[in-house]
């Protein structure tokens, strides 16, 4: 399928790349794509979300009432933040807040199945029980 780009912006936030696009199909059908690409140490890693003609308005209509609530509990004092600037954090745990490469999934699977603690799984690589706890959650290996 070729599409022709009508529109394109781009936002670049750190180590962030963002691109919103307008396309168009062969078939004159208009969707839009938002990408996302950040640099990894072999390369771009790229996430793209596509919004279809007959979806946009729903999908307009949903993030709209989606930012209007991340308003709300950004000013909500019941909602938890963190008082401590990332790079406090980070000299105790270096790798907070980083992404995880696929060297260190498979390492985090490995050393999990073999018994490790989450503890000790601290340790090695360098991050919070929360964040152990949670990658072990997304891999399936942690109800």
């Amino acid at each position: 399928m070729e599409t022709k780009e009508l529109f394109t912006e781009k936002l670049i936030k750190g180590h962030r790349t963002y691109f919103f696009d307008i396309k168009q199909t062969e078939s004159k059908s208009l969707y839009i794509t938002i990408t996302e690409s950040k640099k990894i140490a072999d390369g771009y890693e790229h996430h793209k979300v596509m919004v279809f003609e007959e979806n946009i308005e729903d999908f307009t209509n949903v993030f709209r009432n989606c930012l209007l609530k991340y308003k709300q509990l950004k000013n909500e004092p019941s909602i938890i933040k963190t008082n401590r600037p990332i790079a406090e954090i980070q000299k105790k745990y270096p790798n907070a807040y980083m992404p995880w490469t696929p060297e260190d999934d498979e390492k985090l699977e490995s050393l999990y199945i073999d018994g490790k603690e989450i503890k000790e799984l601290e340790l090695v690589f360098y991050r919070k029980r929360g964040a152990i706890v949670s990658r072990l959650k997304h891999k399936g290996l942690l109800k």
